[in-house]
């Protein structure tokens, strides 16, 4: 078959080689990643396990430690919790005003293991002396997160919380 015409010929080739493209995808809603998901389950969990106890983080207000690559599209509240990203320098200067240790959380990257992710939240009370930042472990939450066919999402299978 020969095209007669040089202009159809011309929109044949732009439209073949613009659906040899990818078209982006859109990013998922906020609440949809999964490192939010495994840091609001976290939260909720320590909370229920830990929340009574009389020097506990204060659950309903989290710092976590800002990590570009994992907090900078997270969201700063889910219900009626609120989370506060600071870098280290807001640490240290948080640590100077309040001159009492807080709780700090701070996310790693997820790992695959096997047929679920994994990831790992770790809770530290931060502290101010003689010119250092103390970062003490306190508890640390896995997050199991299962795919799940039906719904096409990533699903939270588990929460393992642990303490020192």
């Amino acid at each position: 078959m020969t095209l007669r015409c040089p202009s159809l010929l011309c929109v044949a080739i732009f439209l073949f080689s613009f659906a040899a493209y990818p078209q982006e995808s859109a990013a998922p809603p906020k609440g949809e990643s999964l490192y939010f998901k495994a840091l609001s389950a976290s939260i909720m969990a320590m909370e229920k396990s830990w929340g009574q106890q009389k020097d506990s983080a204060d659950y309903h207000h989290m710092v976590v430690e800002q990590d570009p690559a994992i907090t900078d599209d997270l969201p700063r509240q889910f219900g009626d919790y609120r989370v506060e990203y600071l870098d280290r320098e807001a640490v240290v200067a948080r640590c100077k005003q309040s001159r009492k240790p807080f709780a700090i959380m701070k996310i790693f990257p997820m790992k695959n293991d096997g047929q679920h992710l994994k990831l790992t939240i770790n809770v530290y009370w931060a502290s101010y002396e003689k010119g250092r930042l103390l970062l003490g472990l306190s508890d640390w939450s896995v997050v199991e997160l299962n795919y799940d066919c039906e719904t096409q999402s990533f699903v939270i299978s588990n929460v393992k919380l642990g303490g020192i």
